[in-house]
């Protein structure tokens, strides 16, 4: 197999383009070239502490340069980072660096306290601090070791809602791959200019970063998202992309500072993570910006399909066609393939695929049963081989043995007025086994459940209406990637037939 690194990227924009801007970072400017630099330096001084081919390292930060400097540093060791979540308590991060079996851990002075029961379970470990890493810098011309397509990059940890988080072992082949087709179907250019403000830690953040390491683009990184922020930042640095969960670009676009501002440079929108409601596609190409939807997760390197820009108000909900190299089939509960139209589980086939689960031979043959990943997503395909996502398998509910997706009755409310967050999760019913129900948060107004039921009563059957409506005052739950906790909501609401009104 031909020898691949990702951190030979790094390395190529350099020589290429050495004064082109890689990073913003605040007010910092890191040149390819400066880049290049300084994770050669720090690359030689993490050799010397043994970090070498094969090897994890975790790293606990929140966005900043070191958490890009060392992650370039260790690709170019063929070394992992194993990202964790800045979520994870103390417990959860100590299962991770212990799974995984890292050698060496890297934090920040704010987030030290997680590394407590790490550092009682592992006293050997090396722990570093991210202000420490430029006292590593050492001169010596790193190692290069051999690595190839099928050498593990990155060790991400799935959200584990269903037990331990699992390490999904991603590549550089995996990565470089899908770089490679998204930089293709948008396309994408040395002028192009993305803003990152999630987390280098969530798989989504990590792929902006990688794919445009691979493009040769530059990335802003903010440190966390803030629509005023986002917006000045759009304006301020040209940003030509922007990539989100569907709830961060609707508070773009609802934000006040958005009609006036000059985004001009703003060419390309791209949501996943969830379905995204028709509405948001709607007025983000009303301001002239073609809104894209696409599918992936973090077992595929974050993308699997995207939706052509000139099909965007054509196929508006669909997450578009696979991206070059993969394949896309539904299949029924018998791993038997669905005709179109017909709703099923999502599996992806191509090269992105995760290599497999780390350490969990049981998890990985399941999922990648048959040579495709089992996504666990539902969906199905139209019969021009467009992909409409459904809903994520485990959301679905059954009321009177008939099944009900969320995401679609979510889709039918999320153009209604004052709705400013939303979920639709089943909830136990004495007669139907399960109900759907509405948890929403507001601006501020009222929320009428007949609004609610005469919306879903346009364009829904019956047994889809909604039997429950609450209106909360503290946000949804939502993990690092923004999308919402639904798994928490169904316990806080478990009791709701007893505890509210039913509509009707």
């Amino acid at each position: 197999m031909d020898e691949l690194n990702l951190g030979d990227f790094c390395r190529h924009w350099a020589r290429w383009r050495p004064d082109a801007v890689a990073l913003w970072f605040d007010e910092r400017a890191v040149t390819w070239s400066e880049l290049d630099e300084r994770t050669d330096r720090l690359a030689s001084a993490l050799a010397a502490r043994d970090v070498g081919r094969g090897d994890r390292v975790a790293v606990l930060m929140g966005n900043r340069i070191e958490w890009v400097e060392l992650t370039v540093a260790l690709l170019k060791l063929g070394a992992l980072t194993v990202p964790l979540n800045t979520r994870y308590s103390a417990t959860e991060i100590a299962f991770v660096v212990g799974n995984a079996d890292c050698v060496m851990a890297v934090t920040e002075e704010a987030m030290a306290a997680g590394m407590s029961v790490v550092r009682t379970q592992r006293p050997d470990l090396p722990v570093l601090l991210a202000d420490e890493l430029d006292e590593l810098s050492d001169p010596d011309e790193p190692p290069r070791p051999s690595t190839t397509a099928a050498d593990a990059a990155y060790l991400c940890y799935t959200s584990g809602t269903t037990g331990d988080p699992k390490g999904a072992v991603l590549t550089h082949g995996s990565f470089d791959a899908v770089s490679r087709a998204w930089a293709q179907c948008l396309p994408i250019t040395f002028d192009d200019v993305f803003y990152l403000p999630f987390p280098l830690a969530f798989t989504g953040g990590l792929a902006v970063f990688v794919w445009s390491l691979v493009a040769g683009c530059c990335v802003v990184l903010d440190r966390a998202f803030e629509p005023a922020r986002a917006i000045e930042m759009m304006e301020r640095r040209r940003v030509t992309a922007l990539m989100a969960v569907p709830q961060i670009l609707r508070q773009v676009i609802d934000h006040p500072s958005f009609a006036p501002a000059d985004v001009s440079a703003w060419r390309t929108a791209c949501s996943g993570g969830a379905p995204v409601p028709p509405s948001l596609l709607a007025d983000v190409q009303a301001r002239g910006v073609p809104m894209l939807q696409m599918f992936g997760l973090t077992e595929s390197s974050a993308m699997a399909t995207l939706l052509p820009p000139h099909d965007a108000a054509r196929k508006l909900g669909s997450a578009g066609l696979p991206v070059p190299r993969t394949r896309v089939e539904i299949l029924d509960a018998d791993d038997r393939p669905c005709p179109p139209g017909e709703v099923g589980e999502i599996v992806i086939h191509g090269p992105q695929v995760m290599r497999g689960y780390w350490r969990n031979e049981e998890a990985t043959a399941s999922t990648l049963r048959g040579g495709g990943l089992h996504t666990g997503d539902l969906g199905y395909v139209d019969d021009e081989g467009y992909l409409y996502v459904v809903d994520r398998a485990k959301d679905m509910l059954i009321t009177g043995g008939l099944n009900v997706y969320p995401a679609e009755i979510e889709r039918v409310l999320a153009a209604l007025p004052g709705i400013t967050e939303l979920a639709v999760i089943g909830v136990p019913h004495d007669a139907w086994g399960e109900a759907p129900a509405v948890i929403a948060c507001t601006d501020g107004r009222t929320l009428d459940a007949t609004v609610v039921l005469d919306a879903c009563r346009a364009t829904l059957g019956a047994y889809k209406l909604p039997r429950f409506v609450v209106q909360r005052d503290e946000p949804l739950p939502r993990n690092m990637s923004g999308k919402v906790l639904k798994r928490e909501l169904r316990v806080e609401y478990a009791d709701l037939q007893r505890t509210a009104a039913e509509i009707r």
